[in-house]
């Protein structure tokens, strides 16, 4: 079995005592890299490249393992130091180890040297984890109270125990107006059984998420989005709930602008349909204002998919509700917030789920509008994928809408023909190797070489 490699400092001036504590680290199975002084300079120089550990004789000519204590602890130097006499009080050995001695042995009882020395290692890896732990932990605190996004945690009845500053001031609070209170305090009466519904399901589950209105000191209200997660302790025991809440009253006011501008158009659709080409375009013009990362993406992409479905023999009556569709595809970015839609580096996990709600929102926009229906299937299944790993109803093969498989071909040629602020476009060869990779994948593999064709013979 390989020895340990221990950095000894021996603070000792008996020659014999020396060698028999050298002999006996190596018998308790240490390999002793040891250094010896006998006073106070050599000792002070040696702590400048600190060893993993200090034996001191208590008493030398001028020296004494106090004084040594003393200086390390002047220092603030944590090295593990155990205490070597041959006689000592026990007034002494009180003494040394308020000074912060790790142990104390006789010399006529050195056998206990080796566990002395391994527990007062494990001591010190012991601190050492501890003072990160409580770094980490302060490192965590402050990314909490730092938060943008409102934290709390409570005990399963439901008694607040923490509350960021975010998650007060979102409900018109300090945090200590919020200490001892009930995360009640922040949802009207009538919405208390719903709110207990939802502890319970966390319960159950771990976990729960839906979009709740808050109270803002018991008056008015604001929507949110919360989620609700099961703490538990080291033994995996439930002990309380960690709550997250985001403020979407601007994501819901966006909303409601759709809306009303949905309801504007379903009302005058019947006046409008002579216009009703220069009015989809105008709204494509107007995401292309909003998100100048994609401007012209879509009338380009447009026209590749009116070319492959030329090719294919679209009827006519296809390919006007097949380009209607396809100007029409990214519409539900108009309900994604500015924040996440024009985020110059990459979105994180809770910005993609709200990014890939798109299709769900260009949906509930343009349903309504009878016109559209058979336009509908590329703005809901553009990002469906072949092999059934897209979203958002994860369809697969034949089940994807044809509308749906030719427009995502045109789509990714086009995207990745195009500069984007996290990359630069691609060259031909890279896309065309990429979708031909893709096929059967992401792609029907029955339209992808007949594109190829296409944009080889462009």
């Amino acid at each position: 079995m390989l020895s340990t490699v221990l950095r000894v400092l021996i603070v000792e001036d008996q020659a014999t005592d020396l060698e028999l504590t050298v002999h006996l680290l190596r018998k308790s199975g240490f390999e002793p890299a040891w250094r010896n002084v006998q006073g106070r300079e050599d000792y002070l120089r040696a702590l400048q490249d600190p060893p993993d550990i200090i034996l001191a004789d208590y008493t030398l000519p001028g020296f004494d393992a106090l004084e040594a204590l003393r200086l390390l602890r002047d220092l603030d130097l944590d090295i593990p130091f155990i205490v070597v006499s041959g006689t000592i009080s026990e007034e002494v050995a009180v003494e040394c180890m308020k000074l912060g001695a790790a142990d104390y042995l006789l010399k006529d009882r050195l056998s206990r040297l080796g566990p002395a020395v391994n527990q007062a290692l494990e001591k010190k890896r012991l601190r050492e984890d501890k003072k990160l732990s409580q770094a980490q932990l302060r490192l965590l605190s402050s990314a909490v109270e730092q938060s943008t996004e409102g934290i709390a945690v409570s005990d399963l009845a439901g008694n607040l125990l923490y509350v960021n500053k975010a998650l007060a001031e979102m409900h018109g609070y300090t945090q200590q107006d919020l200490r001892n209170k009930h995360v009640s305090i922040f949802h009207e009466p009538r919405n208390h059984r719903r709110l207990d519904d939802a502890h319970e399901q966390v319960r159950k589950t771990g976990a729960f998420t839906a979009e709740m209105p808050r109270l803002v000191r018991g008056r008015a209200s604001f929507p949110s989005l919360t989620h609700l997660s099961l703490l538990r302790d080291e033994d995996d025991l439930p002990i309380g709930v960690v709550q997250t809440v985001r403020d979407i009253t601007i994501h819901k006011q966006a909303e409601r602008k759709i809306r009303n501008l949905l309801e504007h158009l379903h009302r005058t659709n019947r006046e409008l349909a002579s216009a009703y080409d220069a009015t989809l375009e105008g709204w494509v013009r107007f995401l292309d204002l909003r998100d100048h990362a994609t401007e012209g993406h879509t009338q380009r992409v447009a026209d590749l998919t009116l070319a492959l479905a030329d090719r294919i023999g679209y009827t006519e009556a296809d390919r006007v509700h097949l380009r209607r569709g396809a100007l029409l595809h990214d519409i539900g970015k108009m309900g994604i917030p500015d924040s996440i839609l024009q985020k110059p580096g990459p979105l994180d996990e809770d910005e993609w789920t709200i990014m890939r709600r798109h299709p769900d929102f260009a949906h509930e926009m343009l349903a309504p509008i009878d016109f559209l229906q058979p336009a509908l299937d590329i703005p809901k299944y553009h990002h469906e994928k072949w092999d059934g790993s897209g979203y958002p109803e994860n369809l697969s093969g034949a089940e994807i809408p044809l509308a749906a498989r030719l427009f995502a071909i045109a789509d990714v040629w086009d995207a990745l023909r195009s500069d984007r602020p996290y990359r630069d476009a691609w060259p031909d060869d890279k896309i065309v190797a990429y979708l031909k990779d893709e096929s059967g994948r992401h792609f029907d593999p029955e339209f992808v070489p007949v594109f190829l064709d296409f944009v080889a013979n462009q």
